[in-house]
């Protein structure tokens, strides 16, 4: 379970308990921490190892979401971890979940690259096949069923900051270390090109926390128009997600 955090330390620890309170079998969470290392979050994260199998690594401050993302896939490659759950501070367990299902749907084929879930209180629906035009990233409705094992699951190409993954296709398609932030399409777009296929269901469903975070936090956050523009430039669009009707 690979979570990353920056600047919103009482988020991430409503998260991790309910990591705790929903523990899946045979996990291990890692956590990448680009903030600042203080008293308090010793303690925390001490009483988090003291509950659940978990390692908590310090990163170079604001080194960005996509280098930790990168760093803890190899960190679990390390591990010989299969399978990955990308989440984030922000993204909250409601309940014990099984991820037998998944990981049997993503051995079926060795084509499907991720699987990704329903997320309470998100903004909007990701869950749409994608493809880059000069004027951005449009959006398009996918209608590609399949049904494995009595569930239903949708072929798309982009889904929400929640899915498991294989670890093997995580190595092959990294996240631009480039991008701070603005990182989440073009990481779908590059694994579009390997031929990966993506899948998404809402018999798992997650919980996002919209806290508003620190002062601080705000401030950085604000510097995704900036890497958006690096984004277009990368991709040579003009403008950012277009959905097609």
């Amino acid at each position: 379970l690979l979570v990353t955090t920056f600047l919103r330390d009482a988020t991430l620890y409503k998260t991790i308990q309910s990591i705790i309170d929903n523990q899946p079998d045979n996990c291990i969470v890692l956590i990448a921490d680009q903030g600042y290392r203080t008293d308090e979050k010793s303690i925390t994260y001490d009483y988090f190892k003291s509950q659940i199998n978990c390692e908590v690594h310090y990163l170079p401050f604001d080194c960005g979401l996509s280098y930790a993302r990168n760093y803890l896939v190899n960190r679990a490659k390390e591990l010989e971890c299969k399978y990955c759950l990308i989440s984030s501070d922000s993204i909250q367990f409601t309940e014990k979940y099984n991820f037998e299902p998944i990981i049997e749907l993503l051995e079926s084929n060795e084509e499907y690259g991720l699987c990704g879930f329903e997320l309470e209180n998100s903004k909007a629906a990701w869950e749409f096949n994608l493809e880059v035009k000069p004027d951005g990233i449009h959006f398009i409705p996918s209608e590609n069923i399949v049904s494995f094992n009595g569930r239903i699951y949708r072929i798309v190409e982009i889904c929400r900051n929640i899915f498991l993954a294989k670890t093997e296709a995580l190595i092959k398609n990294t996240w631009d270390n480039e991008l701070k932030l603005g990182e989440h399409e073009k990481f779908f777009i590059d694994l579009k090109q390997i031929n990966y296929k993506v899948l998404w269901t809402d018999s798992i469903k997650f919980k996002k926390s919209n806290a508003a975070g620190s002062e601080e936090y705000k401030e950085y956050r604000k510097r995704l128009g900036n890497y958006l523009k690096l984004l277009r430039q990368k991709l040579n669009i003009s403008g950012w997600v277009v959905y097609d009707k």
